[in-house]
């Protein structure tokens, strides 16, 4: 026990016992210890009235406190100077971060667990609008009414999203919302106007010298076609003029595959949901390879007859693509399998080769436009490196996935996984085996 309770408890001990010797002194012994204990009571409540104006009104402590009350009194002053250094350093850190977030030419909107907004910087009031004199309080969804902001913040997850600047009505802003703290999110709202105008360029730039560039090709074709078939022409030449027909071919190839790109990029976000027959496309593109020389075994695994939602061109570019990629980079003894499945959440279509295999560093990039695993060999085996690209923007619009599995020189497996919402019964029973 500590040695004030002590001390306070020799001090009660001792007023007792000479309460009891007045008691017997003069007697009325019970009076006196009524008495006692009234002053006692009385110097109690004095105390907690003196305890009650400290904590609840902040008044200084008086100096003639004493014994055990002292000490406590003692005890609550140091905890209140703790508090005051705490505040202040707290109250320090807090202009620090506005200053900090002030500089910053990012918005940032604190949102309690009603969206509606607790705090946000300068920028906010740039980029957005918002009022610190009016919007403090206000659910955010009653100050940015787009349907896709409105969506995301409901369910904030995934990337950003692009919504049109309430400002500009050229502006595009990229939101995205951050779950931090107790029931908090932080919205943090970024200016893209240039970079989406710069992207924009680019597509129209492709666009346009794709479709400019596709007409004097055609003429070349036919020129270099001509050519060929000329009886006439010099065996000196017909070995350039065959390599010139193979480049003009392989130029071709890759302007429709930029075309296709575009289209895909600036198309709507979400594909149609038109009934497409897998079955029937796997079981087409898997003819295309059949019997052709110097390609591995293919095999197609249907365990499933269910048909997607979605547009046909596209998922054959996918389906077409992916087995097409699998052909080139294996070796005509080697194997391309291809399965076709139902899983509880959606339908999956993967291909897996045992081909020369993609290094783990390059797996992120594999997507990437004109991005080559083996650039020597892509283009001997006619590759655009285009074809991944336009799997990813397709795959994109119709909400679905793609996973990549590779090792060097044993192979790789591309899994693309559509949502259960693209899956479709079949109209007609077919036989799923091949």
């Amino acid at each position: 026990m500590p040695n004030r309770w002590i001390s306070q408890l020799l001090f009660l001990g001792a007023g007792l016992a000479f309460t009891l010797l007045l008691g017997a002194s003069f007697g009325n012994t019970g009076w006196w210890l009524a008495g006692a204990l009234a002053l006692y009571l009385a110097n109690t409540l004095r105390n907690l009235y003196i305890l009650d104006n400290v904590l609840r009104r902040g008044k200084p402590i008086p100096p003639e406190t004493r014994g055990l009350w002292a000490e406590i009194f003692a005890g609550i002053e140091k905890l209140k100077s703790k508090s005051r250094a705490r505040k202040r350093r707290y109250h320090d850190l807090l202009r620090e971060v506005r200053e900090s977030t002030g500089a910053l030419h990012d918005a940032g909107i604190i949102l309690n667990s009603e969206s509606e907004i607790q705090w946000f910087n300068p920028a906010a009031t740039r980029l957005v609008g918002l009022d610190p004199a009016t919007d403090i309080g206000q659910r955010i969804g009653n100050l940015l009414r787009h349907p896709d902001f409105m969506s995301y913040l409901e369910n904030p997850q995934g990337e950003a999203i692009m919504i049109p600047s309430p400002k500009d009505d050229r502006g595009q802003l990229a939101v995205q919302i951050i779950p931090y703290g107790k029931d908090q999110r932080l919205a943090i709202i970024r200016d893209v106007t240039r970079e989406v105008l710069l992207q924009r360029t680019r597509s129209d730039f492709v666009a346009n010298a794709s479709h400019e560039l596709r007409s004097p090709l055609t003429v070349i074709g036919g020129y270099l076609d001509a050519l060929a078939e000329d009886e006439d022409l010099s065996e000196s030449w017909q070995a350039p003029i065959s390599e010139m027909e193979r480049q003009a071919e392989r130029m071709t190839r890759i302007l429709r595959d930029l075309i296709e790109l575009t289209r895909l990029e600036s198309a709507a976000r979400d594909a149609p949901h038109e009934f497409v027959d897998v079955i029937k496309m796997l079981k087409l593109i898997e003819g295309e390879f059949i019997g052709k020389k110097g390609v591995p075994t293919i095999r197609v695994h249907l365990e499933t007859d269910v048909a997607l939602l979605g547009s046909e061109p596209e998922l054959h570019s996918i389906f077409y693509n992916l087995v097409h990629n699998a052909v080139r980079f294996t070796p005509s003894g080697g194997e391309v399998e291809c399965w076709w499945k139902l899983r509880d959440e959606g339908v999956v279509f993967s291909v897996r080769d045992t081909g020369i295999g993609i290094s783990e560093g390059m797996i992120p990039r594999i997507t990437e436009r004109f991005f080559r695993v083996d650039p020597g060999r892509s283009r001997d085996s006619g590759g655009t490196g285009l074809g991944l690209a336009i799997v990813k923007h397709a795959l994109q619009r119709h909400e679905a996935t793609l996973s990549i599995e590779s090792q060097i020189d044993e192979g790789s497996v591309f899994t693309c996984e559509f949502p259960k919402e693209r899956v479709a019964a079949r109209r007609r029973a077919v036989h799923v085996a091949i």
